[in-house]
């Protein structure tokens, strides 16, 4: 059969997104090729070689026909985890590895249901693949590894950056919670995969969806019998989905452009076996729902044909495509017809995925210990009891509030590994002695080390910062740039306060952001949490984007940071509800989206000090308090552009009246100046009433 594809045909497909799936799962290959196409127009060239190549395929269904030799592709499947239902057992992964087999090899036990007009063209591809057995240190390897990233829920190709094995050695498998690639909305990706055309070291593998791996485990009930992963894997092997061309006349410019697969207009979804979307292809058959290229359901999925396994014997004879994968000396290279023991790795965490425990609770630790079978366990809790143990999974007390490190090593015949969690675990009192109400303006330069935690992701999340600020030395910033994986969150997390301080005092909760966009009609967004019970379940406050307060509906340039006080936003929350909490703790999360950071400063637990009057916008009237912090005194000018001065509270921060005074130091035409006498050390609010309307400024006194 002679197989004819003409590049500029497939390259106006693939560049387009504008193909609408109603349906809820697909691939997302097309639109990721499209997408490297774009941002780098050097692939155009490999591209256009490689449908050439196609093009000048010959096969003869006498050969095509015959079993040859199996072509055996070292595989390596990368879990990116954060201890959830995605980090994957080793019997779902070998599961998934089974059935691919059975699939490559026509060995799949439903081959029967193939229909009789197509059997005669299905085919055997011979291929198999194996978990590699050495690793590119030369380690021994079960073929899977385990990374701890919040890049699993939707970091897309991000995740290659965490962990990568050389693209020419090892088939790389990235297992993720989430793929957001070019979702709509009512449609999920399902994975995505690099063609043969577009390999190189950073991009080249395939993302699958960690619940679309094998058919046991997380996968028992999606229907799709571990046939997603077979679909992607033809894609890696050189295979375009047979809708690739809509309908044509002839297989040279139409479907996949393989003359044995029927060109079909659009993907089919289901099962329906009378389908014929292309009726002016010739001969004119029936859409081929078997076949593993297209969207239908794993249980209609049961062949590929002899002109796809024309496509992929031509990937896997070519140098610059797939032969050096499966070569004798990489076998050797990645020991694939090994079977050795491997000295374990050792991993932990919490049962629950919770790190924060309330003082005098227990934790319940478990293995995820991976690469070898465990023969001795040997744990050192600090601060818990009992402060060692040798059980696969101990459960531990912990009396003292603080935060503590955790060590697990793990042994066998092989040898020993062992893995540190510093400062792990985080004991919350009961009841706080940090009584409301706070001020946190993150001026302590080892706030991140003990009393707030923060979560991050390689140079991204929640820093520390001095150069950009409200007020004071320092702020915070969830940093993201136009590298941030898309949907990634970055949380950050206060002490626990005594809110009974302020009962009936209808508590707020204050702070300032400075946020603006960096493309238009998206923004990121920041989430609100608090929690009661030391950690173990948070309730969402209010979720602010650049239409709720975040920032300000401007796209600016990426990399944006505020220059001036104006920029910052204050945002003010309700705690009544949480009045009586002795152990309140904060969430601040940040979701990526557009490509830049949200800074945070000043945030302030206090009475609501303001019960009756209006506030006037400070921007309207100059009212100025300086020095601020002060040692002393506190001057205030007011510019009241001719309206009544109608005098000066000022109320500790929690809310109570410590001093009124209407007099003036000093008045030139509508500027007053007002000074406050020596106060003791602390915050203060100073409520300024103008012609009856009011103005609040916050001051410290420091010793």
């Amino acid at each position: 059969m002679k197989i004819l594809i003409y590049p500029a045909i497939f390259l106006a497909i693939l560049s387009s997104n504008n193909r609408s799936f109603a349906q809820t799962h697909r691939c997302g290959t097309d639109e990721y090729s499209a997408a490297l196409l774009k941002t780098n127009p050097d692939l155009l060239k490999s591209l256009t070689a490689y449908n050439e190549s196609l093009a000048a395929l010959n096969s003869s269904d006498t050969k095509l026909s015959k079993k040859g030799t199996t072509r055996t592709i070292p595989v390596v499947f990368h879990v990116i985890h954060t201890y959830g239902a995605e980090n994957i057992s080793k019997a779902q992964i070998e599961d998934q590895l089974r059935i691919m087999n059975e699939a490559y090899q026509r060995q799949n036990g439903d081959t029967s249901a193939t229909r009789s007009i197509f059997k005669g063209v299905a085919s055997d591809m011979d291929v198999e693949f194996k978990m590699a057995r050495i690793d590119p240190n030369g380690n021994c390897t079960e073929g899977i590894t385990r990374t701890y990233s919040y890049l699993t829920d939707g970091g897309d190709d991000a995740v290659k950056n965490l962990i990568r094995w050389p693209y020419r050695t090892y088939l790389n498998i990235w297992v993720v919670k989430n793929i957001v690639r070019d979702a709509s909305a009512g449609s999920r990706v399902l994975g995505y995969a690099t063609l043969p055309a577009f390999t190189n070291s950073t991009a080249d593998g395939i993302v699958i969806l960690s619940d679309y791996v094998g058919s046991i485990g997380t996968a028992s009930s999606n229907g799709s019998k571990g046939r997603v992963l077979i679909h992607e894997g033809g894609h890696w092997l050189g295979l375009y989905h047979p809708f690739q061309g809509g309908c044509g006349g002839n297989c040279s410019s139409s479907g996949d452009y393989i003359c044995d697969t029927p060109p079909v207009a659009e993907p089919n979804f289901g099962c329906n076996k009378t389908t014929n979307s292309c009726s002016n292809d010739s001969p004119d058959q029936l859409d081929m729902v078997e076949n593993y290229m297209d969207y239908a359901d794993g249980i209609c999925q049961n062949m590929f044909t002899k002109g796809q396994k024309a496509v992929v014997d031509n990937s896997l004879t070519k140098a610059n495509l797939r032969s050096l994968n499966v070569s004798a000396a990489n076998h050797t290279a990645t020991g694939v017809f090994t079977s050795p023991s491997c000295t374990p790795i050792a991993d932990f965490n919490t049962n629950t995925n919770i790190v924060t425990v309330c003082q005098g609770g227990t934790v319940n630790f478990k293995d995820y210990t991976y690469n070898g079978i465990v023969s001795s366990y040997a744990w050192t809790l600090e601060g818990g009891t009992p402060s060692t143990s040798t059980l696969s999974a101990p459960t531990i007390q912990y009396s003292t509030a603080g935060n503590y490190t955790v060590t697990l090593s793990v042994t066998n015949a092989q040898g020993t590994n062992t893995m540190v969690k510093t400062k792990m675990i985080t004991v919350v009192p009961t009841q706080s002695n940090i009584t409301t109400p706070v001020s946190e303006g993150f001026e302590d330069a080892q706030i991140l080390n003990g009393k707030w935690k923060s979560w991050e992701t390689a140079d991204y999340g929640w820093k520390r910062i001095t150069t950009t600020k409200y007020t004071g030395t320092a702020g915070m910033e969830a940093y993201i740039d136009e590298g941030t994986a898309n949907n990634s969150t970055y949380s950050l997390v206060s002490q626990p306060y005594n809110l009974s301080v302020l009962q009936g005092l209808l508590p707020k909760l204050k702070f300032r952001v400075a946020y603006r966009p960096g493309i238009t009609g998206n923004t990121e967004v920041l989430t609100v949490y608090v929690t009661t019970d030391c950690g173990q379940t948070w309730k969402p406050l209010k979720a602010y984007s650049n239409a709720t307060g975040l920032g300000v509906d401007k796209v600016v340039e990426l990399g944006w940071k505020p220059t001036t006080q104006a920029e910052w936003n204050e945002l003010t929350l309700d705690l009544k509800a949480y009045e009586t909490s002795k152990n309140l703790m904060l969430r601040f999360e940040a979701r990526s989206r557009s490509g830049n950071s949200i800074f945070l400063d000043n945030i302030n637990i206090q009475a609501d000090l303001i019960s009756t009057g209006q506030l006037l916008n400070p921007s309207n009237l100059l009212v100025n308090v300086y020095p601020n912090p002060s040692k002393g005194l506190v001057n205030i000018d007011i510019e009241t552009e001719g309206k009544r001065y109608d005098g000066t509270k000022i109320y500790s921060i929690t809310g109570q009246e410590i001093m009124y005074d209407n007099t003036l130091l000093t008045k030139s035409g509508t500027l007053m100046t007002q000074i406050i006498p020596k106060l003791e050390a602390g915050i203060y609010f100073a409520q300024i009433n103008i012609d009856g309307q009011l103005i609040l400024k916050k001051f410290i006194i420091i010793p």
